[in-house]
């Protein structure tokens, strides 16, 4: 997704935005070192506050391993879970992040209730990440295992953490980061063709709403933002400066940061929309670019007005590095692979949109944003479902089409725009 990244308004001690193809770092869980145009929308956030000492064991799963591909079979793989393999790509991709945000807590934690912790993920998701490529494996399928550049840039900015921030830094990361699991998880369960898919992502939910529950108590222990930035039950008034609900009408700097992160998220999708309708090759994705560009260029309106509303907060052109690094890799995506590329990116954006909406929106403190979030999440919900069954056909139609040159110069030009990062 995490990656869309964006920023909730359970902000990072420091300044706060995905494991969302998450944690991407999304809800009250991204930092906010950086500007808000600057940081991409992803489910994960990482918060302050932390320890130092002993090292961790190397998880006893093949995820946590440098990225190993298993050889796939001449013979083209076909049925229900090749057409899931985007889902199992992303399911895969959210265990190795859970699995490495661990590792790193179990070699800097001095916190016992942290350490523990950390170690059961490095275990549970370990195994829960081995079950999924060993079902890509078992199909013909790729069974590559590596974090993509957003994700790996939400690892790399816990590792920068300093030892007094790391417990609640990582306490923070991985609550939000189970959030956007299970909504992802759910989100899989529900739209996969294949039972073997639908049976694991079921399994992963319920798995890891155990592992939310848990991170939740810990994360109170150790004064992370996510415990203490709850937003408060619907109708109740909070009092001022706490960061909870108030009456419609009152203008509110956060929801304001809030509504500019989704005014530059909308319009990295409206530029990248453009630039399908230009490129693409299949008429249904340009015809589904054209309706992007449309729709999210309506609604980047709204959430610019509604951010100008809510404490003056501004929205100019220029997009930050990680909104520009996708725009990037769209640029450079081969013109054989073009439709695929920009495909991809959508549903990682898109399903990183859909629980910031639901979750992010509806706890917002003014009226005015509250209802532009539940307006326009039956919209994003849509054009996911659509771009994911875009996937699956021009993943189909791709398939044997002598592609392998573009693909292999696409993981090429990935590789790069990752590096300068």
């Amino acid at each position: 997704m995490r990656t869309y990244r964006t920023h909730s308004t359970r902000r990072l001690v420091t300044a706060a935005a995905g494991l969302a193809l998450v944690l991407t770092a999304v809800p009250a869980h991204l930092l906010r070192a950086q500007t808000t145009q600057d940081t991409a929308h992803s489910p994960w956030r990482v918060n302050p506050r932390g320890t130092t000492t002993t090292p961790w064991p190397t998880p006893p799963t093949t995820t946590t391993r440098a990225p190993t591909t298993v050889p796939v079979p001449s013979t083209q793989a076909m049925g229900p879970v090749a057409a899931d393999s985007a889902y199992i790509r992303e399911a895969a991709g959210l265990n190795l992040l859970e699995v490495r945000l661990s590792q790193q807590a179990g070699q800097r934690s001095t916190n016992a209730a942290v350490k523990q912790f950390a170690q059961q993920m490095v275990v549970n998701h370990g195994s829960m990440g081995q079950q999924w490529t060993s079902l890509a494996a078992k199909n013909g399928l790729p069974a590559s295992v590596a974090l993509n550049s957003i994700q790996q840039q939400v690892a790399d900015e816990l590792n920068r953490r300093s030892a007094a921030e790391f417990d609640q830094a990582y306490m923070d990361a991985v609550v939000a980061g189970h959030e956007q699991d299970a909504s992802t998880l759910q989100r899989i369960g529900s739209g996969a063709q294949s039972a073997e898919v639908r049976q694991l992502a079921t399994s992963g939910v319920a798995a890891t709403q155990q592992h939310l529950s848990r991170a939740r108590a810990i994360a109170n222990q150790v004064g992370a933002a996510v415990a203490t930035n709850s937003p408060a039950p619907a109708g109740a008034a909070g009092a001022a400066g706490d960061g909870r609900r108030t009456g419609a009408g009152q203008g509110n700097p956060a929801d304001g940061r809030y509504a500019q992160e989704l005014a530059y998220g909308h319009m990295m999708e409206v530029r990248l929309a453009q630039m399908a309708q230009r490129r693409a090759k299949n008429p249904q994705v340009r015809q589904f670019a054209n309706q992007v560009a449309r729709d999210f260029g309506r609604w980047q309106q709204r959430w610019t007005d509604l951010a100008a509303n809510h404490g003056g907060v501004k929205v100019n052109s220029n997009l930050g590095p990680m909104h520009k690094q996708k725009l990037d890799r769209l640029q450079n995506a081969s013109n054989g692979n073009f439709d695929q590329v920009y495909v991809d990116i959508v549903v990682e954006n898109l399903g990183s949109i859909v629980p910031y909406l639901q979750k992010e929106g509806r706890a917002a403190r003014s009226a005015d944003v509250r209802n532009a979030a539940d307006e326009e999440l039956p919209s994003v919900r849509e054009k996911l479902n659509a771009a994911q069954r875009l996937d699956r056909q021009v993943q189909a139609n791709g398939n044997g089409n002598g592609k392998g040159k573009d693909k292999d110069k696409d993981k090429d030009n990935e590789r790069s725009l990752s590096n300068k990062e």
